[in-house]
């Protein structure tokens, strides 16, 4: 898990947390599993979307130094899926009149609605 310091209010955490999501991504095949839950433990007071940007950026990255058949673009599509399976926690926050201005907001949503970020 990265530095648990939190960065101030203001603050833009992408840098790190691009950083941590491909630590994760290319850490082990199951290495995306746990991103979701470390990063908005990590990074509470991030916006939601640095959080899916960052793995967006990440899996990017990673497509753009790895050749085709390589292993590591296992990695990237799973980041690709993780940012689509957050944003689609995010919609579901703002329909449902859920806070959803910070990435700790995620971690209440899971507990209260939808636990598959909890057991993954």
């Amino acid at each position: 898990m990265p530095d648990s310091s939190c960065p101030e209010p203001g603050v833009d955490p992408t840098e790190g947390l691009t950083e941590f999501a491909l630590e994760s991504l290319l850490a082990s095949p199951e290495g995306w599993r746990s991103f979701a839950r470390e990063s908005v433990a990590v990074w509470p007071n991030s916006r939601p979307l640095a959080v899916i940007f960052a793995l967006v950026n990440a899996s990017a990255q990673i497509e753009a130094i790895f050749s085709e058949g390589s292993p590591a673009r296992t990695a990237a599509q799973n980041g690709f899926r993780l940012a689509g399976l957050l944003s689609a926690d995010l919609y579901a926050m703002q329909s449902l009149g859920l806070p959803h201005a910070r990435a700790a907001d995620f971690a209440a949503y899971w507990h209260s609605s939808d636990p598959y970020f909890l057991n993954l």
